[in-house]
């Protein structure tokens, strides 16, 4: 039996989501993920990286993969053979809180000795509310960068320490909630450190693979991940992770950029282990000229050649994209205009025109970008059914008028699903932005989740404009349009195509349809699996992870049959 100090634990957002009868829906259309939300946070691997370079010991154990690898498996036999001395559970999301409070419960259960850690921006943001609603919560790590306060925490419990010296830690004194000042470290942003050598090294040293892949295709799809910085400069209306609510809730400055130095150290350990494509999360461009350029001669200067996925929150000119692609040649771009009407653009708090938007698709097709995907959401100020029809011709003529074979244009349509994010500004002023919530305590949440059977039956939020049910509506009849263009663009082949609208219609009419009997795909996601030969370089741990999904798909070929 293996004992660590602190173990991470990813709970799936429903925990019974094997055997309750759900209806699945397209609430994670927008993460390479599944509608149980397995890819667990980042902040796992900075965690856990910091913990073992300080000599402690800590494995992750992602529940909701290997909840998906197989209906055979036992989470709570699973679960007894860990011993550890905290069990971290992620309530980042707030998707996962009917997960991660059964979770807790089990834990509690099988080790009423260990003590349960919560951490995450819900957890952070619900803190005291989870305390009162769920005593099998020994702790709340409140805030962002807690690697430090983690470790604090480890030696405490170890020790037997008290734990009024920790910050941002919320514990129980008796019958008493206490809460601990935050941490006003500036140093604190130089501790994250996102490690795939850890990673990599404690999936081995622990005997589980599968129990530290970030999500549930990362064997067949490996892709890392780093950070350009914490919070962000937008507004976001809709964010929880915006400017408004970083400073509001996590931490009292946004955003904080990172040591470019620091991202090409993460982007060399990538490299060094799983060579695979990397998704650098924040806008590169948005942080300024001279940030971007000393992030990209660090890139140089350690000889990084990986395929680098970029996100950006306002559409780059044509002088990034040309320095950007003399460094890293090879790059897709990804961007999220929410709606092609500029006023409701607006109002979700993004000021640019369709034009500029057009314009930069252009300058990333010129200056080599291999993809370029385009995210619309359904659920905005001002929105009507009528202008999610309209996002899709929008979204169809884009990718006629700009894909290419070097670079296609993919286009989304997806719901803010299922909940609006907890200290964003329309969630703070929904009246102001003419949003009915119909959600409010941490049991509320749980409790949708709990008895849902559909994602509408999950979601806590109306409009002025849209009811649930027309969200409902928009989502799938554009899903349905968004996969005809996709079967005329070649994306899709036409019988796979003419299946899903089938399947969709079907869900929509009540009638008789095909769930997905893998959860690792989903009605009307596109899946762009990512070609082993062109993206990925072959480094050891690349081809022990080719070989164990070569084994998997064996194994679950013999498991059909």
């Amino acid at each position: 039996m293996s004992s660590v100090n602190v173990c991470f634990v990813h709970a799936p957002s429903i925990y019974d989501f094997r055997t309750r009868d759900l209806r699945e829906g397209p609430i994670s259309d927008v993460v390479p993920s599944t509608p149980v939300f397995e890819m667990y946070p980042v902040g796992f691997i900075s965690m856990l990286s910091y913990l073992t370079r300080h000599g402690y010991s800590a494995r992750i154990s992602n529940l909701a993969v290997l909840m998906l690898s197989s209906k055979k498996f036992n989470a709570e036999a699973y679960l007894k053979g860990i011993e550890a001395d905290i069990f971290g559970i992620d309530l980042h999301w707030l998707p996962h809180v009917h997960g991660a409070f059964e979770i807790s419960k089990i834990i509690r259960k099988i080790h009423p000795e260990s003590r349960i850690l919560f951490g995450g921006f819900s957890s952070t943001y619900f803190a005291e509310d989870i305390m009162k609603s769920n005593q099998n919560v020994d702790f709340v790590m409140a805030g962002d960068f807690v690697e430090d306060q983690v470790m604090k925490l480890a030696e405490a419990v170890e020790k037997g320490k008290p734990f009024d010296t920790i910050p941002n830690l919320v514990y129980r004194e008796g019958t008493a909630i206490r809460k601990n000042p935050r941490s006003r470290d500036p140093e604190a942003v130089s501790r994250v450190f996102i490690d795939y050598k850890t990673l990599v090294r404690n999936s081995i040293i622990y005997h589980d693979i599968k129990g530290h892949l970030p999500y549930y295709s990362w064997v067949t799809n490996p892709v890392g991940m780093t950070i350009i910085q914490r919070g962000c400069q937008f507004n976001c209306g809709f964010c929880g992770g915006s400017n408004f609510a970083y400073r509001n809730n996590y931490y009292e400055i946004s955003p904080v950029k990172r040591n470019p130095e620091t991202i090409a150290l993460e982007l060399e350990a990538v490299q060094d282990t799983i060579n695979s494509p990397v998704f650098l999360a924040g806008d590169i461009n948005a942080t300024g000229e001279k940030y971007y350029t000393a992030l990209l001669q660090a890139i140089r200067d350690r000889g990084i050649d990986l395929p680098l996925l970029t996100e950006y929150f306002v559409p780059p000119p044509e002088e990034y994209f040309r320095a950007f692609s003399r460094t890293v040649p090879d790059f897709a771009c990804e961007i999220s205009p929410d709606s092609s009407d500029q006023n409701i653009r607006r109002e979700t708090g993004r000021f640019y025109t369709n034009q500029e938007l057009e314009k930069s698709i252009q300058y990333a097709a010129e200056n080599g970008a291999r993809k370029f995907d385009v995210y619309f959401s359904i659920g905005l100020p001002l929105q009507t059914k009528e202008s999610v029809t309209r996002d899709a011709d929008y979204l169809d003529f884009m990718m006629n008028k700009y894909s290419s074979e070097k670079m296609p244009v993919y286009g989304f349509i997806s719901p803010l699903t299922p909940f609006l994010d907890p200290g964003s500004l329309f969630y703070e002023m929904p009246e102001k932005y003419g949003f009915s919530i119909i959600a409010h305590k941490i049991m509320d949440y749980y409790n949708l989740l709990d008895r849902g059977k559909s994602w509408e039956d999950f979601l806590n939020y109306e409009t002025k404009w849209m009811s649930k049910s027309d969200m409902v509506e928009a989502t799938y009849q554009s899903g349905i349009r968004m996969v005809e263009s996709g079967s005329r663009m070649g994306y899709i082949d036409s019988t796979s195509g003419k299946r899903i609208v089938n399947n969709i219609l079907s869900y929509m009419n009540g009638e008789t349809y095909t769930p997905q009997s893998d959860k690792s795909k989903h009605l009307t996601y596109l899946v762009k699996e990512i070609d082993w030969s062109r993206k990925h370089g072959i480094s050891a741990f690349s081809m022990m992870i080719f070989s164990y999904s070569l084994f998997e798909r064996i194994r679950r070929t013999i498991t059909r049959n």
